[in-house]
């Protein structure tokens, strides 16, 4: 009976050394090398005895000590199919209670593979399964294949040891661990970041501006709430003659949800044409939300990316891979909406262009302010995960940092690789359009010909300048969402040179222009396009969209040879072609025999929905960039869970559009209407005057036709 205790004895002592310091028959098997328990060496001396301690209380079968080796990536798997992260436990690591702080660090380990001597088509999916692993795991130059050759694996350590203490180490274990694939002349490396590495202490800190963000929240609602009480209660009174109402008394009502929730229900329907853009608008931001989800989660940690590798070489995925698109019919409807409104408003009086770029300022930054401010403090405090400071962590630093260039609508081109809310470049491009409107619309009012002209002398030049761009930097014809650009928009190159700029993008703005001008000539007018005119018209547009869409599956296919002059064509050209096509789409269902698009965009639910999609563009990207950043392992992706995401961000954003309406965007813009333009207390005996385009710039903010923004 001893002698049997002693075996199993010798047994456990046997398997737990196997366990914690070395490798048995199966570790030597794995691709990846498991990671070592702890900081063995280390001159950090800190680090050293937290780390003796932590493997003297894991052989004394601790519960925190195994809570922390429980918690660090043990082996790769799922490495052949694209899965090269290994994440082990997040949570349980940093809510160990051992007698140090704990720290969270995702090791990168990068295993250099010799050239495989067998030669195979690079670019080509297929592999044979005959063939050996090595082949599978060298790195082929296509940017659509994940690498196989580099995961980033979990380790739960003392908190105390440096980066470098870390990467010191595991380099060191690294070098001398016995493997099967070092026959093979297969090195390791490691190496740490400061953004894969989290402590608990870092999130739990409230700092200055978290505490003022949420004293500012709370205010507003305070603000909301009383004032909704006093117009509730004072509606509830019927007064024979209506006090005179204080400037102070004004401003609080400003905030009054009742009537503005009332007001979110108005449509202008002067141009009956017009309404089909309350659909059109709400419709592109439900695209974009959807692609973006699609983009957020890739950037995280997929189980599955030989799926996505595939999916780049389908064609029916460009309706993801180039959604980009929907922006487009943003720019278009914002140019056709700032030409026509304020071509009608100059009938009657003459224009401030000062005064109305002010007024859009004023119109697009306060609830903006509010989106940035809200992601430069508490956003950061919303979640955590292994990735959180790769995927979330990114907008949180650049906003406290150059929060300022947003305000100024200069982002897209001041630091760029660190500007706040990557989303928010479209804003920038949209307001230095706007300025470049108004002074076309004047010219256009006081020489028709002149005006049109130098506009269309502008359409031309927005074509060559992407042209040029990509025939001098020899760049492809559109911007690939491959995993380089998901991982780090900031920084791509396609992203800098043509994607987020002014000069780049104002192609679709300036058709949408023209065809406000046509509205504009068309207002009042009983104009009927014949039903064969009609389908020309709509089987054109549909030719060009559906063209410009799909097209873009010849830039994914990695067999097409690159063509200088192909790409800058293809990139000077599509975003023009989109736009001409939503323009005739937009013509037949005014005027023309599309009568059930009309129906369907002039839905009136659009109507409240469309003037909350300025708030979901902004703050929609918070929810897909946390739901990604707290992804705790390598998640499965599919087309039926990423539009099942998308719908429920799309709840979330209108959700909290409609709170930052009520409590941001209608009081401010009532505010600012009686600062710049007080109302009379008591109705004077004077002419009756028609107000000012600047005055219906305050006036009519819920106007479809005066807004012009997302």
């Amino acid at each position: 009976m001893l002698e049997y205790r002693l075996t199993v004895f010798s047994s456990i002592l046997f398997c737990f050394g196997q366990y914690v310091s070395g490798f048995g028959e199966n570790d030597a098997l794995q691709i990846f090398p498991p990671l070592p328990v702890s900081v063995s060496k280390s001159s950090n001396a800190v680090c050293k005895e937290h780390s003796d301690l932590y493997l003297d209380n894991l052989k004394n079968f601790t519960l925190w000590a195994h809570e922390m080796w429980d918690s660090t990536g043990k082996s790769s798997a799922g490495v052949l199919r694209g899965s090269v992260f290994q994440m082990g436990h997040f949570e349980q690591c940093l809510s160990a209670e051992a007698p140090f702080p704990t720290q969270y660090c995702l090791a990168t380990l990068t295993a250099t593979i010799p050239k495989p001597n067998k030669n195979r088509d690079p670019l080509s999916l297929y592999f044979d399964p005959f063939d050996s692993v090595l082949s599978r795991l060298y790195k082929y130059e296509d940017k659509s294949q994940q690498s196989r050759n580099v995961i980033n694996v979990g380790w739960c350590v003392p908190s105390s040891c440096s980066v470098l203490d870390l990467e010191e180490n595991l380099n060191e274990y690294l070098s001398n661990v016995d493997s099967r694939f070092k026959q093979q002349n297969v090195s390791f490396k490691a190496k740490f970041s400061e953004t894969f590495c989290q402590t608990t202490a870092e999130t739990d800190y409230f700092d200055v501006a978290d505490i003022c963000f949420c004293f500012l929240a709370i205010l507003l609602i305070v603000c909301v709430i009383l004032a909704t009480v006093y117009d509730y209660t004072k509606s509830q009174v019927k007064d024979e003659k209506p006090l005179k109402k204080s400037r102070s008394s004004k401003i609080l009502m400003a905030f009054s949800a009742r009537d503005n929730f009332l007001e979110l229900n108005k449509a202008d329907d002067s141009n009956p044409a017009l309404s089909i853009l309350y659909g059109m608008r709400t419709v592109c931001i439900f695209a974009i939300i959807m692609d973006h989800r699609f983009g957020t989660f890739i950037s995280s940690a997929v189980l599955n990316f030989n799926y996505l590798e595939e999916q780049y070489r389908s064609a029916i995925a460009c309706v993801l891979f180039h959604g980009d698109l929907f922006v487009d019919s943003f720019f278009i409807l914002s140019g056709l909406l700032v030409v026509y409104s304020l071509l009608n408003q100059m009938e009657r009086h003459k224009m401030n262009p000062g005064f109305v770029i002010m007024m859009r300022y004023i119109r697009l930054t306060p609830v903006y302010a509010f989106v940035i401010f809200y992601y430069a403090t508490i956003f950061n405090h919303t979640g955590a995960g292994p990735l959180w400071k790769l995927v979330a962590g990114g907008d949180w630093n650049d906003c406290r940092e150059n929060w300022w260039a947003n305000l100024l609508y200069i982002n897209n081109y001041y630091n760029v690789d660190h500007t706040c809310m990557t989303h928010s470049w479209y804003l920038p491009c949209d307001f230095h359009y706007f300025i470049i409107a108004i002074f076309l619309v004047i010219a256009i009012k006081k020489h028709e010909r002149m005006g049109l002209g130098v506009l269309t002398f502008l359409t031309i030049l927005s074509l060559a300048i992407p042209f040029a761009i990509t025939m001098i930097y020899q760049r492809p014809g559109l911007m690939h969402f491959y995993p380089e650009f998901l991982t780090g928009p900031k920084v791509y190159i396609d992203f800098k040179l043509t994607y987020n700029k002014s000069h780049t993008r104002a192609t679709p703005y300036f058709v949408g222009m023209f065809a406000g001008y046509v509205y504009y000539q068309l207002k009042g007018a009983n104009k009927h396009v014949s039903r064969s005119k009609s389908f020309l018209v709509i089987a054109a547009s549909l030719v060009l969209m559906l063209g410009t869409l799909f097209s873009a599956r010849v830039f994914y296919d990695p067999y097409h040879p690159y063509n200088a002059i192909e790409a800058a064509s293809y990139n000077s050209l599509h975003r023009l072609s989109w736009a001409v096509g939503s323009c005739g789409l937009l013509y037949t269902a005014s005027f023309g025999h599309f009568s059930f698009l009309k129906v369907i965009l002039s839905w009136s639910p659009w109507i409240p929905l469309s003037k909350l999609v300025y708030g979901a563009y902004l703050c929609h990207m918070s929810f897909q960039l946390r739901g990604a950043a707290r992804f705790m392992s390598p998640q499965q992706i599919t087309y039926f869970d990423v539009i099942s995401l998308a719908l429920s961000d799309i709840v979330l954003s209108f959700s909290t559009a409609l709170v930052l309406y009520l409590i941001i965007e209608a009081p401010f813009r009532k505010i600012f209407r009686e600062l710049i333009m007080p109302t009379k207390s008591t109705p004077a005996k004077v002419t009756t005057q028609r107000p000012s385009v600047e005055e219906n710039m305050i006036n009519h903010n819920n106007n479809v036709q005066q807004d012009s923004r997302l």
